[in-house]
């Protein structure tokens, strides 16, 4: 079974659904403020998010922005983010298959990176270093276990698959092409996160 087109075609199959539910979070204001202050508050920033989704936090992050690229493989919720957000620019690619531009200060990758696995990881990260300036940001959260684990999610929604990390799984990953410049862990319901913002080395 082809997981990934399976994940991708339960957000394109719940996509009104799925972007009321993620708006009604609102956007992630104190880490998209402090992405761009670890980044040295550049003036007209260059910024990608992997995994935009529905947009939630695209309108914050790109009024911040000189330039913002929305990347997402859901056709479905692309289509909720370019009516909700029409002068925005969003791309229909997964985070491996983005051409990632050059010359970028930040890159956001808000609980996207959870339906990649620790194979394909490696390789994106090398992307994302490639894309960034010396010293940008790569900015992202992801589902926390103590060990990496693959689960499959079933709920109302369909069935979608989840790679769950750690900071030290993701600190060794990026260990050759990044520094750690932040780390929390917390809770949200019954599901743990982290976030982490590397600065590209």
């Amino acid at each position: 079974m082809d997981w990934n087109k399976k994940t991708i075609q339960v957000y394109d199959d719940s996509a009104a659904e799925l972007a009321e539910y993620f708006a009604s979070y609102g956007a992630r204001i104190d880490d998209i403020d402090r992405a761009f202050t670890l980044a040295g508050d550049p003036t007209d920033a260059r910024v990608i998010e992997i995994g935009c989704g529905n947009g939630r936090d695209a309108g914050e992050i790109a009024r911040r922005s000189g330039w913002y690229q929305g990347v997402d493989p859901s056709a479905g919720l692309l289509a909720v983010a370019r009516t909700n957000l029409p002068n925005t620019s969003f791309i229909q690619a997964d985070a491996l298959s983005y051409n990632y531009p050059s010359d970028i200060d930040i890159v956001f990758a808000f609980a996207s990176l959870l339906h990649v696995s620790i194979d394909d990881l490696p390789t994106v990260f090398k992307k994302i270093a490639q894309s960034l300036k010396s010293g940008g940001i790569f900015y992202l959260s992801l589902k926390a276990r103590d060990e990496y684990t693959a689960d499959t999610k079933v709920d109302k929604y369909g069935e979608r698959m989840f790679y769950y990390y750690n900071p030290d799984i993701i600190t060794e990953l990026a260990s050759n092409q990044f520094d750690v410049v932040y780390v929390d862990n917390y809770w949200a319901g019954e599901t743990e996160w982290f976030t982490m913002a590397l600065a590209r080395s």
